[in-house]
């Protein structure tokens, strides 16, 4: 298991380090970060981010909290993280969190995060049935104390922004989604209709009116529902011509 440890306190990254080791031996420690810049370097240019397994991680660095680097990036595996406030429980899940370890934590309250961490991994590794899967039809919109249904297959694209994810519909309408975060729905909507584009964009088939070139990794895809394109990320620009192309 790979794995990478962002935390700007010492002590508190070798107690960290000695909990993986005894609970885990054979376990790789790729990098220790400790700051929001040394993510985003890290992340950029190391080869090695996109072979993590697991990912420790503080909010409140050295230079800022580590959401602002989170934010950038399409992170490769599950976050578990380590942090002496209580008040980032809610964000946090928006960043593929696995667990939420408040500081100071216990070796067994560490047994307990790696375990739910397992747990989900082989959840994630079990082969996939041969039934038919069940995707979502419709969303429940609240509004004020009363709710409304937005049916799938009236939504162009859903967007993750400033902790709010918004539905676009087919007349342009956006709505405000209850759903804690992307990941939750995008495992929800028919792959074949629904592609997430980048780390904040889920975008439907129907919506895309052109494809251009962004830069050498990356496409600008214009859409119906929006003046700005949405730009592909790097990790999953070749899987979306894939997808396009189907």
């Amino acid at each position: 298991m790979k794995v990478l440890i962002i935390e700007d306190e010492v002590l508190a990254a070798e107690k960290l380090a000695a909990y993986l080791k005894r609970y885990q031996p054979d376990a790789e420690l790729v990098a220790q970060l400790s700051s929001v810049a040394q993510v985003i370097e890290f992340f950029s240019a190391d080869p090695k981010a996109q072979q993590l397994d697991l990912i420790f991680s503080d909010v409140e660095l050295t230079d800022g909290q580590v959401f602002t680097a989170l934010e950038q990036l399409d992170l490769p595996c599950p976050v578990l993280f380590t942090t002496a406030y209580d008040q980032y429980w809610m964000q946090v899940f928006q960043y593929q969190a696995v667990d939420y370890l408040l500081k100071p934590f216990s070796y067994p309250r560490f047994a307990e995060a790696m375990l739910n961490f397992a747990q989900l991994k082989h959840k994630l590794q079990q082969p996939v049935t041969a039934t038919a899967p069940a995707y979502k039809k419709r969303f429940l919109l609240r509004k004020g104390q009363s709710l409304s249904i937005l049916p799938v297959a009236d939504i162009l694209l859903i967007r993750a922004a400033n902790g709010v994810l918004l539905a676009t519909d087919k007349n342009n309408s956006v709505h405000i989604l209850t759903e804690a975060n992307l990941g939750d729905i995008e495992n929800q909507l028919d792959p074949s209709e629904f592609f997430r584009l980048n780390r904040s964009d889920i975008i439907h088939i129907s919506s895309i009116l052109q494809v251009e070139p962004y830069n050498k990794e990356s496409v600008a895809v214009v859409l119906s529902c929006d003046k700005e394109p949405a730009i592909s990320s790097k990790t999953r620009t070749a899987q979306f011509r894939k997808w396009l192309n189907q």
